[in-house]
């Protein structure tokens, strides 16, 4: 007797397609793996965006063959809209990326699917820019020819990619010229996004002086090319020249295609300094020297009318005027019409005027997202908030004050959506009682916060129980400091308990997978859609310093008080739930590892010093059970429930009277 087929495989399979979509992305796989009709239905979600790594060519070799194979299989092809490439592919005696570095980051290469993640898209580890030098690597003629070999299979399998939009571009070393033509030909209206977008033969020495290199230049000119994220170095480390900005400015005069900037200057002063050598030629000579039209007054020609702006991100350090840093530079060269994503760190009063005068003359009626890193005096982005109604992204950072939560107030706080807020002082319980009041359609929530490790604190996880939309939020908890200096009464007086800051600022950096699960419960208590929740404990190294200058008033400096902060504190903690009626929350610890907290942790195990096994005693005393290794024995005191929802009505403290 034949099989009977289930209810779901009985449905036309563009149905069970269209059902797919709802699935959880952590479910797709399994989901698939449950009969080959389930199998073909996830397709679509399990391929739309796959990751490629390259790292040996051998293996790269087999990972386009293997990924070629895999979209052989029922067309899964034609599902295929966004591929993102990164790492270095090694080539012949190669053992290092072009900074000297082992990439480590890239761990083997491979290729594996993406699903569409709701996540934190800041926190996709594309590459690492650290590692990233944009002057190198510089190739010649015969290597460029080995890359181009390397890379030609992948380009081949572009071309059998009928539904590909996108091609993220993250690779360390130079897009090949054959994956770029193999975008012109075959998908000439997708669309390029360089990550690592630098024109390598633009940095120049004394005595190599030379045209902007061909497939550079293709780059360039290319008409796929949709968005560059560019780090820019005016001098590079062997004091060579960067004609970068020239060709940014070219790029955002002439290229209608190019929608998204994201620039990070870095303005290094100290090759200036020691005289760096700077050609004679001009930015012009390059292009006429690789093809480049000129007009008939023999300058380059350029378009007159704006091509219009997405996205604009500008990053810098030091006000550098004419690097395009500044919103006033960016105005005659652009239309801001279609913006709808600025990010300004840092940001400056003048470009707040700017931004003001062009919302004024209705200049960017499109705006929807605005970043922010405050680092000027004089804070009028108030100003700037209360004339943008239409907001649904705010990301705010750096030195504010009541006039930034005023502007808020009179402008975006209906039309929020997702809102951060990190700024120096962290939020206390009055003003995120502010704004959950203000913005009460918010669904996706990051602050700033110091943990109080009593009644206040869980007030504020309550307050956020009140958003009914709120589905994902992120806690950022700054290390306490211990005050310093001490008052000098306080150091007279013998009674004076010196250690008393130190055990409570190491209470409220202790977060624990228990702590981090009743964080998560105590926020959805309300019935809110919570669905993820990060916590993020800051880096300690200001209170390592805190607690040294502790340790200094009794004794010499030991550094298991450095030690004990680094064990316990600066751990990132991810909540999640499937299903917002499930009481079910998994939890896991997602610390990026520096080798510091295992250092840190076998300092304490060697250590002698008394009085730091007797402060973790005090702070955590030995309980039944527990590990006879003092160092493991440490964890987070539970959460208070004394305050109601408006943080009135104070009955006690919480936590060990310490």
């Amino acid at each position: 007797m034949s099989q009977q087929p289930c209810l779901l495989e009985r449905l036309p399979l563009h149905i069970a397609q269209y059902l797919a979509t709802f699935l959880h992305q952590d479910s797709i796989r399994p989901f698939s793996l449950a009969s080959k009709f389930c199998c073909q239905a996830a397709a679509p979600r399990r391929f739309t965006s796959l990751k490629l790594t390259a790292r040996e060519r051998d293996k790269f070799d087999r990972d386009v063959e293997e990924l070629r194979a895999t979209l052989a299989v029922d067309n899964r092809s034609h599902h295929v809209r966004r591929i993102t490439l990164r790492g270095f592919l090694l080539l012949g005696t190669d053992h290092l990326g072009p900074n000297g570095v082992d990439g480590r980051f890239l761990a083997n290469g491979g290729w594996n699917e993406s699903p569409d993640d709701e996540g934190d898209s800041e926190t996709e580890d594309v590459y690492d820019s650290s590692y990233f030098r944009p002057n190198l690597p510089k190739y010649d003629s015969q290597r460029k020819q080995e890359l181009n070999e390397a890379w030609q299979p992948f380009a081949d399998l572009i071309g059998q990619l009928s539904g590909l939009r996108d091609l993220i571009y993250a690779c360390t070393h130079q897009i090949p010229r054959c994956v770029l033509e193999a975008l012109h030909q075959s998908h000439p209206r997708s669309r390029l996004h360089m990550h690592t977008f630098s024109l390598r033969s633009l940095y120049l020495s004394a005595s190599n002086v030379q045209a902007i290199d061909a497939d550079e230049y293709a780059l360039l000119t290319s008409p796929c090319l949709y968005s560059i994220d560019m780090k820019y170095e005016p001098y590079s480390d062997e004091a060579e020249k960067s004609f970068n900005t020239e060709a940014l400015h070219w790029l955002i005069v002439n290229s209608p295609s190019l929608r998204k900037f994201k620039l990070d200057y870095r303005y290094d002063t100290m090759a200036v300094r020691h005289g760096a050598y700077q050609p004679e030629s001009s930015w012009e000579d390059f292009l006429e020297q690789a093809g480049a039209g000129k007009s008939a007054d023999g300058k380059i020609s350029k378009k007159p009318e704006k091509h219009p702006l997405e996205s604009l991100t500008l990053h810098s350090s030091g006000f550098i005027y004419e690097l395009l840093n500044h919103i006033a530079v960016w105005k005659p060269l652009r239309s801001f019409t279609e913006l709808r994503h600025l990010e300004l760190s840092p940001c400056l009063s003048l470009d707040v005027m700017s931004l003001i005068s062009m919302a004024a003359e209705g200049e960017i009626p499109s705006l929807r997202s605005l970043s922010v890193d405050w680092e000027d005096m004089h804070n009028n982005l108030g100003q700037l908030l209360s004339v943008l109604p239409h907001l649904d992204t705010l990301k705010l950072s750096g030195n504010l004050d009541e006039s930034t939560f005023q502007g808020i107030h009179d402008g975006p706080r209906l039309a929020l959506r997702k809102l951060q807020i990190y700024p120096f002082t962290p939020l206390d319980h009055s003003q995120v009682r502010q704004l959950i009041q203000w913005c009460p359609n918010l669904e996706d929530v990051r602050l700033r916060l110091a943990r109080e490790a009593g009644p206040h604190e869980t007030a504020i996880y309550r307050l956020l129980g009140r958003l009914p939309r709120l589905r994902r939020v992120v806690l950022q908890f700054v290390c306490p400091e211990p005050q310093y200096p001490p008052p000098i009464s306080a150091i007279m007086d013998l009674s004076w308990d010196k250690f008393r800051d130190v055990r409570k600022a190491l209470v409220k950096i202790a977060v624990d997978e228990t702590l981090a699960r009743a964080i998560f419960r105590k926020i959805a208590a309300r019935k809110c859609p919570l669905e993820r929740l990060k916590i993020e404990c800051l880096p300690i190294q200001d209170s390592a310093r805190a607690l040294r200058s502790y340790h200094a008033v009794s004794s010499s400096y030991d550094a298991s008080w450095e030690d004990i902060v680094e064990v316990v504190g600066g751990r990132t903690w991810i909540c999640t739930r499937q299903d917002v009626k499930s009481p079910e929350v998994e939890v896991r610890e997602v610390t990026k590892e520096t080798g510091s907290r295992d250092k840190a942790l076998e300092c304490l195990k060697k250590t002698d010093d008394q009085e730091v096994k007797e402060l973790w005693k005090q702070v955590w005393p030995p309980r039944e059970g527990g590990s006879d290794k003092w160092w493991e024995n440490w964890w987070s005191y539970p959460l208070s429930d004394i305050l109601d929802d408006n943080g009135e009505d104070v009955v006690g403290g919480a936590g060990p009277d310490i």
